[in-house]
C-alpha cells in the first residue's frame, strides 16, 4: 500500500515538508529517549568523592578505562596524564590513581555543598559579565575545601 504524498507548505520562500513517515518516526523515538533518561545512575569518584549522574554505559566505559574504579572527568584527566608520562602500564595506572586519590584527600577530599553553590554562582556571574561586553571588573573565585570527617 503506497504511503500518502507528503504535505508541503509554501509561504514567502519557505518550504516545510511533513510526511506521515516522519511523524511516525518521531513518535517511535520518543519512548526510547524517556527509557534512556530513566536508566541514569549516580556514580562517586574514587579520588575526590564527586557525585555525578551518568548512564550505565558511560560508567562502564570509565570503569574499564580505570581498572574498575569510577573517576570524574577532572581526576580522570589527571590520572591519564600521569599514566601517559610514565608509559601506560597497569601498575602505573594503579599508582597514578592511588597518588591522585591521596592528593585529593590531602586537600580535604570533598567540597562542601555551600562551596559548590558559591562556585556555580561565581561562574554564572562571570558568564553574564562576558555577555555584557565592556566591563572592566574581574571576578575572583575562591573554592573552600574542608577536611573529610
Amino acid at each position: 500500500m503506497p504511503s500518502p504524498p507528503p504535505t508541503v507548505l509554501r509561504r514567502r520562500n519557505l518550504s516545510l515538508d511533513f510526511s506521515p513517515m516522519s511523524v511516525a518516526a518521531e513518535q517511535e523515538v520518543a519512548p526510547a529517549v524517556v527509557a534512556v533518561a530513566e536508566a541514569e545512575e549516580w556514580e562517586v569518584c574514587a579520588c575526590c568523592g564527586l557525585r555525578e549522574e551518568c548512564t550505565p554505559a558511560y560508567a562502564a566505559g570509565v570503569r574499564a578505562r580505570y581498572g574498575g574504579r569510577w573517576l570524574c572527568g577532572l581526576c580522570g584527566d589527571a590520572v591519564g596524564e600521569e599514566v601517559a608520562a610514565g608509559g601506560g602500564s597497569v601498575l602505573e595506572l594503579e599508582a597514578a590513581i592511588a597518588g591522585h586519590a591521596a592528593f585529593c584527600h590531602a586537600l580535604g577530599g570533598r567540597r562542601t555543598p555551600a562551596a559548590a553553590e558559591r562556585l556555580i554562582a561565581a561562574v554564572r556571574r562571570l558568564l553574564r559579565g562576558a555577555d555584557a561586553g565592556g566591563k572592566e571588573e574581574k571576578a575572583v573565585v575562591v573554592v573552600e575545601f574542608q577536611e573529610a570527617s
